[in-house]
């Protein structure tokens, strides 16, 4: 008994360090980001102070509010069995979890990480400090758009910016491209850091712009991560485009790329699934 406590103990330390450290890195590259095109890149490439100016403040406020706003509600919002009421539904198709010693819902699945079962688990978000279900699945599919949206429209300016700093007439230019973290330990000046933040841009871009396409592959077709290997054409969970969105994103689906804090009511509750309705809608 001791050494299962122990073991849950530790899992526990180990959980919150690992969140600790990518929150952490995520709080701390978005407002550096930040400071970084509206304080030295905007007003390099922009008149400051001008018309244009002002669209990039406006536009880079609009993408923060979106990036945090999301991730913010992606993090807080409860997509678990804990503190809800599971009585009174038809549990022929449920499924035990042993870990959580109870009945689960159809598509919920226990996570190791969050030591609990969430209501249609899609994957575990290690920048969200928890697993993407039924409740949060909009905001996280809305963070990544629009931390990959962000990295387009700097990129563009960046790459500008870089140009008119650095030295191309030289082969080091190369290495820095290449081991950007390198270049800043043996040759730390402002070309090295600023190639090595472009690089992170492109880095970053790449990455969540992949995460993006891929999970909302998923989305169009109606299908969870683990869903995939086994997904096929008459798959009853895929509904038609129009369904499966509005299973993500709520009644008001073509309002919230706006913002996060658009209310958007879910057709359903995470337990129940009506795989009846075979209306498709493309």
């Amino acid at each position: 008994m001791l050494m299962k406590l122990e073991f849950i103990k530790n899992k526990q330390l180990r959980r919150l360090a690992e969140h600790t450290f990518y929150i952490a890195i995520t709080l701390i590259l978005i407002p550096s980001f930040l400071y970084f095109e509206l304080c030295i890149v905007l007003p390099t490439i922009v008149e400051q102070w001008s018309f244009a100016f002002y669209c990039h403040i406006a536009c880079a406020t609009f993408l923060l509010l979106n990036i945090m706003g999301n991730m913010i509600y992606g993090m807080f919002t409860n997509t678990t069995i804990r503190g809800r009421n599971l009585e009174g539904f038809n549990k022929a198709d449920w499924t035990f979890c042993s870990v959580c010693e109870c009945l689960r819902p159809p598509r919920a699945w226990h996570c190791d990480t969050c030591d609990i079962c969430t209501l249609k688990r899609d994957h575990h978000c290690t920048f969200f400090a928890c697993c993407i279900g039924y409740f949060n699945h909009r905001y996280f599919m809305l963070f990544t758009f629009y931390i990959f949206v962000a990295m387009l429209y700097s990129l563009f300016y960046n790459i500008k910016f870089v140009s008119e700093f650095i030295t191309w007439n030289h082969g080091l230019i190369l290495v820095k491209f290449i081991c950007p973290l390198a270049s800043i330990v043996i040759d730390f000046g402002d070309e090295s850091l600023y190639v090595f933040l472009v690089v992170i841009n492109v880095l970053v871009g790449l990455f969540t712009g992949f995460l993006f396409i891929y999970h909302f592959n998923n989305l169009l077709k109606g299908r969870l991560v683990y869903e995939s290997k086994t997904y096929t054409k008459d798959f009853i969970h895929n509904r038609g485009w129009k369904l499966n969105l509005t299973e993500v994103f709520g009644e008001r689906w073509y309002l919230t790329w706006i913002s996060p804090f658009i209310h958007s009511k879910l057709p359903g509750n995470g337990i129940e699934w009506n795989v009846e309705d075979k209306y498709k809608l493309y």
